[in-house]
């Protein structure tokens, strides 16, 4: 009896496993799609037909640079575990093979694992597509400026992407397939040059520069001071300055840097601008950056003229502040009696030397000073005189010697001046503001007679008369 049954449970046993075998469903899946989206990603897409009888532990996508990728030698996407029939599908980025440059092919299918093993879908292969830039706008910009990057296949993320300005990586703040938008990161200046800023981008293994070279354009954040006169020394201050290429505009003239550095440069105001309200401008290169704010030029002040009263000729000393020294130029500067021009022959920021017009008539005449951008007038006149003879010794005198004449306000001699004894020109032995010495030639007849002095346009004669023996 105990025979019979033992015979009985092991032939059970033998017909459950038997059923258990005839009843396995294996499971199908299919790799349906693959769709690169980028230089570095792409996505696959498959479908589980039939997801079998047996525990599925998990199913996704596996790939490499074999040609025939497995769990074992590829690289597995999983997409997930108990799977039911349907699609599935996964984005899958490149650098988990190290960023394959273009051109490489990378083969994909799907695959399912169960208790019992894996089961794979079709191979299907794609070529890695190509990173290109096509345009940086704009191609010339400050630090922390943002720019366009255009091109074909950047990565979907911030992460799947470097941009970097001559090795230095900048901030990207928007992608889309063909775009990223970054900054411009600061310290990318070379340190001789503005002619070497590349951008490149890296996307998985692949890195495409830029085929335009990117401008680095000066940041300005202040100039000191703002007021002043000619040759006043301006300081601007900011980041990225080119000392090879960097000069100033203002007021429409060009003023050369007297120095520059990446943070500074410094210039002086031109003599010859002609406005009061200034302008200021960097060129850098054949770039042109407006300066926030204009330079003023103080007006001048004219605090004291000497002499206040002379002739023709007369030499004047204009004391004062904010005129145009030009580097000692003294053309810069228009010095009037009255509307008349005057002679100028030095100056400086301070003083202004000037010879009173000869030829005007006798009277007051208001002394004015045009820089090129203000005029300013004393406001005492200048009185213009006669020159006077208060007396000559000897009074009486051979021809062949000498008269010396005391007076004032002949001034500084010149070629026209002339003294004559009656209606005869005798020779000028010397000559100042107040005394002029003569020689009566040989031959001037004698005779009782007026000296008359011509000075600067003007003549006196003397009250007295000279006996020549």
């Amino acid at each position: 009896m105990h025979k019979i049954i033992s015979s009985f449970l092991i032939g059970l046993l033998v017909v459950t496993f038997s059923c258990s075998e005839e009843d396995e469903v294996f499971p199908e899946i299919k790799t349906v799609e693959i769709i690169p989206l980028s230089a570095s990603n792409f996505t696959v897409k498959g479908n589980i037909v039939n997801a079998g009888s047996s525990l599925v532990l998990e199913y996704g996508f596996v790939y490499s640079l074999a040609p025939t990728p497995d769990v074992f030698q590829g690289t597995k996407a999983i997409v997930g575990t108990g799977a039911a029939t349907g699609s599935i599908e996964t984005t899958i980025s490149l650098e988990s093979l190290g960023g394959p440059a273009e051109q490489y092919t990378i083969f994909v299918r799907a695959y399912l694992t169960n208790q019992k093993g894996t089961v794979y879908g079709e191979v299907k292969e794609f070529t890695v597509p190509k990173l290109t830039i096509t345009d940086v706008s704009p191609i010339k910009a400050k630090t922390g400026d943002e720019i366009t990057i255009t091109g074909e296949n950047f990565g979907l993320n911030s992460d799947e992407n470097q941009v970097k300005f001559n090795g230095i990586s900048a901030e990207i703040v928007a992608i889309t397939p063909t775009t990223l938008t970054v900054k411009v990161p600061a310290g990318i200046l070379y340190p001789f040059y503005n002619d070497f800023n590349s951008i490149y981008v890296t996307t998985g293994g692949q890195t495409a520069t830029a085929t335009e070279i990117f401008r680095l354009l000066p940041t300005i954040t202040n100039f000191s001071p703002k007021t002043g006169t000619f040759n006043t020394e301006v300081t601007i201050t900011g980041t990225d300055f080119y000392p090879f290429e960097t000069a100033i505009q203002i007021g429409g003239q060009v003023a050369s840097a007297t120095s520059v550095s990446q943070t500074q440069v410094t210039f002086n105001i031109p003599e010859s601008v002609t406005s009061a309200t200034l302008a200021l401008k960097m060129m850098s290169g054949s770039d042109v950056i407006d300066i926030a704010g204009n330079f003023t030029i103080e007006v001048p002040q004219i605090t004291s003229i000497t002499p206040m009263i002379g002739i023709g000729g007369t030499r004047v000393s204009i004391i004062g502040t904010n005129f145009n020294s030009g580097s000692f130029d003294f053309s810069n500067n228009t010095v009037k009696f009255g509307t008349t021009e005057a002679d100028a022959i030095n100056a400086s920021d301070t003083e202004l030397i000037a010879y009173v017009p000869k030829g005007l008539p006798v009277g007051p005449y208001p002394i004015s000073v045009f820089t090129g951008v203000h005029t300013v007038t004393f406001p005492t006149d200048f009185t213009l005189t006669s020159p006077t003879i208060s007396g000559f010794n000897p009074t009486m005198g051979i021809a062949g010697s000498y008269v010396t004449i005391s007076g004032a306000n002949f001034g500084l001699f010149d070629e026209l001046n002339s003294v004559l004894f009656g209606g005869s020109l005798v020779d000028i032995y010397t000559w100042d503001e107040s005394s002029i010495i003569v020689f009566i030639p040989i031959g001037t007849p004698s005779g009782s007679v007026k000296i008359t002095v011509n000075a600067s346009g003007q003549s006196v004669a003397s009250s007295t008369n000279f006996t020549i023996q």
